[in-house]
């Protein structure tokens, strides 16, 4: 018996060593960047109050959003990790011509359903912030900024090619409440007296990431 010690103890390290083996762990920290291409549907609604007379107006639209997704996540389970994302791009509805500028960033639980060596596959929520500038072209130049929140689910997968490097895919759904806060004419502040706007959006983006695990 004391012959097969050694060989019990080298196969118990084999055999630890490899069920440790994990894309996510305790002490495991990801980062990733990537490209998302979206489809939302849009809801426009507008309040105007004239001497005690509340007009509303409700208007939707469709969008699609190219958007830059930066994500880095800290591991404080292997089946739990907790991140940050900032994704910059841009929102393009039917009026495409205007130009705009676009961000949503946030904090991201993420959990880990199958969690092997070089494959995961994750479930995900974000909870955080939207911000949305729009610029009208024109004889007039005017400019509309929307802030307000985002909230979103995903799933997706990833692949390590080696130790530290791979790919994710994750098919997110996205949806924000963004009041507008600020519009200028000509760079000149007007004042949203007896005026309310708010836009909303919910819609599903397609995600490719490249991403570092270490």
């Amino acid at each position: 018996m004391n012959k097969l010690k050694p060989l019990f103890l080298v196969w118990s390290v084999i055999l630890w060593h490899g069920m440790a083996a994990q894309f996510n762990d305790r002490g495991s920290f990801h980062a990733s960047l990537g490209v998302a291409s979206g489809v939302h549907g849009t809801e426009y609604e507008t309040r105007f109050s004239f001497a005690g007379i509340e007009i509303v107006s409700d208007t939707t639209d469709g969008a699609v959003t190219v958007t830059y997704p930066i994500q880095v996540s800290y591991g404080f389970a292997r089946a739990f990790s907790l991140g940050l994302i900032i994704e910059p791009g841009s929102y393009l509805d039917s009026n495409a011509t205007r130009s705009n500028g676009f961000l949503v960033y946030g904090i991201e639980p993420r959990f880990y359903i199958v969690n092997k060596d070089r494959f995961a596959w994750m479930a995900s929520f974000q909870f955080g912030g939207s911000h949305l500038r729009i610029e009208e072209q024109g004889p007039v130049i005017a400019e509309a900024t929307y802030v307000g929140t985002n909230f979103g689910i995903g799933s997706g997968v990833a692949f390590l090619f080696t130790d530290h490097f791979g790919l994710q895919l994750h098919l997110r759904y996205l949806s924000t409440r963004m009041p507008l806060t600020s519009y200028t004419q000509s760079g000149t502040s007007v004042a949203l007296t007896n005026y309310e706007a708010e836009l909303r959006t919910k819609g599903v983006a397609l995600q490719a990431s490249l991403a570092y695990k270490f």
